[in-house]
């Protein structure tokens, strides 16, 4: 009997801990969902870069009729399908030498000297072909890839991006799948918005970067980047989020690595309020294994400064260094798919110990070319959290989680539908997040779908 007041006292105190949803996860939701977006456009070039469309021809073919014109560019077509631009590049460096007047095989030469980013003699082909008289539709395209040239050539180049979409979470507050929030030890039914909830939001991603190159072999280029994100909830309206960060760094080359190292900022409101400010740096290194085979090793140290807000506030306990280490390799598997793998570790240290942890991280992931430019990329990724001390306002049991998330995203250009449309991107993501914890009020399992609309641009200063 006397218990219950107590209790009552208590739950009217700002503790750490008491709402339902997954605050670590919210203060990274937009960091990874940027990340998710930037990893779907570049697999949208790659796809893009891809596309050569045509009937196919093999090499059996070309030996059997060597002299047949035709038949030698369909094969290069079907090179650079299999992603062997090099090799496209000599087939049809060698039919232009048999035959210089084929005016349609130079002006897909030139685009493949600028995938190579051969871009001198992209451009010597595309003036040859500009003192040509040619077809409208050969002389627009020409002179698209003559712009584009004209454009990577200049040291100073500057491009960005807009997203847009929607999103729907089956547990957008994160609420406990027990039904029941502990308190003290004390199970307590969850009542009203406590309660699962679904929802859904309006996304916006932009983004904009510079990128100046230098006379050094060595030290190739310098960067910077501004990127922008929001998201409003249609009913949890107190997680609403908006990110704004800064970027800036160099790029260092010496034989087959590639270091990369930065400085960054993060801003990032959680209902129209300032919740976490990041401040730090972080460097990669990739290392050319093989011609098939990429490995990586990534550095990022972050003192993440929380601030109290109206509700949640006792968040600055959660502020403090967060050290993270990674190290991964990509594999190309065939002419159409990726695969890769990552291991990572994490040091998080919080002004209260029951809000610090280790963090060992280990997933997979794959792409697949679909062809027209479509693609699908799917991931896997599992954590093992150990947090230093019990909440015992909440159970004197130390909180350990295991975490698991499966992507996939379908993406297309809207080529498909209208050759105008080159320039956007429609992608579809669907995520199954679940996470298991020795202490139930977190875990829990949430189901997001998500469709996005993506437009970039590029420009040489």
């Amino acid at each position: 009997m006397r218990r219950a007041p107590i209790l009552f006292s208590l739950l009217l105190l700002p503790v750490s801990g008491l709402l339902a949803q997954d605050i670590e996860k919210e203060a990274q939701k937009p960091s990874r969902e940027e990340q998710l977006q930037k990893r779907a456009e570049t697999l949208a070039e790659e796809a893009a870069q891809r596309e050569a469309p045509g009937e196919e021809a093999s090499w059996e073919d070309v030996l059997a009729h060597p002299d047949d014109i035709q038949l030698n560019y369909r094969y290069a077509r079907a090179q650079v399908r299999r992603g062997d631009v090099k090799g496209a590049a000599a087939t049809l460096e060698r039919i232009l030498m048999v035959a210089p007047g084929q005016n349609e095989i130079r002006l897909f030469y030139a685009v493949v000297l600028y995938r190579l980013d051969d871009l001198v003699e992209a451009r010597r082909e595309l003036e040859t072909l500009k003192g040509l008289p040619l077809p409208d539709a050969l002389r627009r395209e020409a002179e698209k890839y003559l712009k584009a040239v004209e454009s990577r050539l200049k040291r100073t180049h500057l491009s960005g991006g807009l997203s847009l979409g929607f999103e729907y979470d089956t547990n957008r507050n994160a609420s406990p799948a027990s039904g029941r929030r502990l308190f003290g030890d004390t199970p307590l039914t969850l009542t009203g918005t406590s309660k699962r909830r679904d929802d859904t939001s309006i996304l916006g991603i932009a983004d904009v970067s510079v990128r100046r190159d230098l006379p050094f072999q060595a030290v190739p280029e310098v960067f910077g980047s501004f990127s922008y994100y929001q998201a409003e909830q249609t009913l949890a309206k107190d997680l609403n989020l908006k990110a704004y960060s800064l970027r800036t760094g160099g790029v260092w080359r010496a034989g087959r690595a590639r270091i990369t190292p930065a400085l960054l900022f993060d801003h990032v409101q959680l209902a129209q309020s300032t919740f976490l400010r990041n401040r730090g740096a972080e460097a990669r290194l990739d290392w050319r294994f093989t011609a098939r085979t990429n490995l990586f090793l990534q550095l990022r140290d972050v003192y993440q400064d929380y601030v109290p807000t109206r509700d949640i506030p006792s968040a600055d306990e959660r502020t403090g260094m967060q050290l993270d280490l990674a190290a991964g390799s990509e594999h190309l598997l065939g002419t159409r798919m990726k695969f890769g793998t990552v291991f990572g570790y994490t040091l998080k240290h919080a002004r209260k110990r029951y809000d610090a942890f280790d963090r060992w991280v280990a997933g997979i992931n794959h792409s697949l070319l679909l062809g027209r430019g479509a693609f699908l990329l799917t991931s896997f990724t599992t954590n093992y959290d150990l947090y230093d001390r019990a909440d015992v306002a909440i159970s004197r049991g130390y909180r350990r989680d295991t975490t698991m998330r499966l992507d996939a995203v379908l993406g297309a250009p809207l080529s498909i539908i209208h050759p105008r449309l080159k320039d956007l991107l429609w992608t579809f993501d669907y995520e199954y997040y679940q996470a298991l914890s020795s202490v139930e009020n977190y875990a829990y399992t949430n189901n997001k779908i998500a469709a996005m609309l993506s437009y970039r641009w590029e420009a040489g200063l």
